[in-house]
């Protein structure tokens, strides 16, 4: 299944899916993941989701066979007849999650109802992943949005986005019922039926080795880059794509050479005086790390297990040292 995968990911070759906003503008998490195209409403596009929930049908019931599918969350909640929530939405589109948070709360940025109408002209309607702007209510264009129905023009929008591609994701369910019966799917969480479906991504340490550069004076054989490939090796595929997604957004590689196109993960020496007190730098915006040069194996493994599982926060690459590292990769680029 893995070339069905590939064209189907594929927006050139088939109309069904579509990079998530975070993707498409390179912040938050879930980069490299796809939502079902909200636009693709025809016949005939309805009958290649219907396609694609066979497809899931067969790995489902067949544990030796997986689909190696790089969709959100919401998506597989729609599968287990699950709601869905803010944190769906900011799994694929993090800038509007966060914009709709801060109207809700905006009192906390010491806005107050008479300065709120100099600072926000919204209306009731939303863009949707493809960029087509909706009304999320009858009229919703020529309604202002107010310090009195800011939560409702929230909670709206946030609906709105949430169920935007629930036509398409009901024809997956009809196709995936046509070979098992989709009552069953409820017995599981989304996450399971995920991993069911696609099985857990493996990063290949070989793969992902081929596609690193080095910073200035820094060489590959160097005693704490050797460490950290040893690191890595030792993961379980579980934490190699938490490491993933620590340092590049992403939870897979690229499956081929021509998928990568011209990344690569980019290797910097994290200068301080005490190496073995400091946790591990990412800037994901640059799939690039600056590494301690840790004392030894242990003390490296326990960091990064560390910040790969608790430092979660994404996009501080705006910030003195993001830039300081973004010109350190522009360089490094120049010298390739």
């Amino acid at each position: 299944f893995t070339a069905i995968s590939s064209e189907l990911e594929n927006e050139q070759v088939l109309p069904l899916l579509l990079r998530t906003p975070n993707g498409q503008h390179n912040l938050g998490s879930n980069r490299d993941k796809f939502i079902l195209e909200p636009a693709a409403t025809s016949l005939e596009v309805l009958q290649l989701y219907e396609f694609l929930g066979m497809l899931i049908a067969f790995t489902l019931m067949q544990q030796e066979t997986n689909i190696s599918l790089n969709l959100c969350s919401v998506f597989w909640k729609h599968l287990a007849q699950q709601r869905a929530d803010e944190v769906d939405l900011a799994n694929y589109d993090e800038s509007v999650q966060k914009s709709l948070f801060k109207i809700v709360h905006i009192e906390d940025e010491g806005v107050d109802e008479e300065l709120f109408a100099d600072i926000i002209f919204e209306t009731f309607s939303c863009q949707l992943s493809n960029g087509v702007e909706v009304e999320v209510c009858d009229g919703g264009h020529a309604i202002d949005v107010t310090w009195g129905n800011r939560v409702r023009y929230c909670e709206l929008v946030m609906a709105a986005r949430l169920a935007e591609s629930r036509v398409q994701a009901q024809a997956v369910l009809r196709g995936l019922n046509q070979v098992l019966p989709v009552r069953f799917l409820s017995l599981f969480t989304s996450k399971e039926i995920e991993l069911m479906a696609c099985g857990t991504p493996d990063i290949d340490i070989a793969e992902l080795r081929r596609h690193t550069r080095y910073g200035v004076s820094l060489n590959p054989t160097d005693v704490h880059i050797l460490i950290l490939w040893r690191v890595l090796e030792s993961l379980s595929p579980e934490q190699r794509a938490l490491f993933l997604q620590f340092i590049w957004g992403r939870n897979r590689l690229p499956s081929s050479d021509a998928d990568w196109a011209g990344a690569s993960m980019k290797l910097h020496t994290l200068e301080c005086s005490d190496p073995d007190s400091h946790l591990p730098v990412t800037h994901t915006c640059f799939f690039s790390m600056e590494w301690p040069k840790y004392s030894s194996e242990e003390v490296a493994r326990q960091k990064l297990l560390y910040a790969i599982t608790n430092c979660v926060d994404m996009d501080a690459d705006a910030t003195a040292e993001g830039r300081a590292n973004m010109a350190i990769s522009v360089g490094v680029g120049e010298e390739d």
